[in-house]
């Protein structure tokens, strides 16, 4: 069975048509269902770190003497 993942609100970069691209699971293709737009993948997200800073409020809210 075909394992078909539709993403909301995607709009095709081929032919514009919105809530058509699907996401097939078994191969990892991109598609719209509407024309013959395709692509594989992305196989990372974002290749840039992100760090989240940690800061104590409590250090700026009393003055240290």
């Amino acid at each position: 069975m075909k394992m078909v993942q539709f993403i909301a609100g995607a709009t095709c970069p081929s032919c514009s048509a919105k809530d058509t691209i699907a996401i097939n699971a078994e191969n990892n293709l991109i598609y719209c269902v509407k024309c013959e737009f395709t692509e594989e993948r992305p196989k990372e997200i974002n290749n840039k770190k992100q760090s989240i800073n940690v800061i104590n409020i409590q250090d700026y809210k009393n003055p240290k003497s």
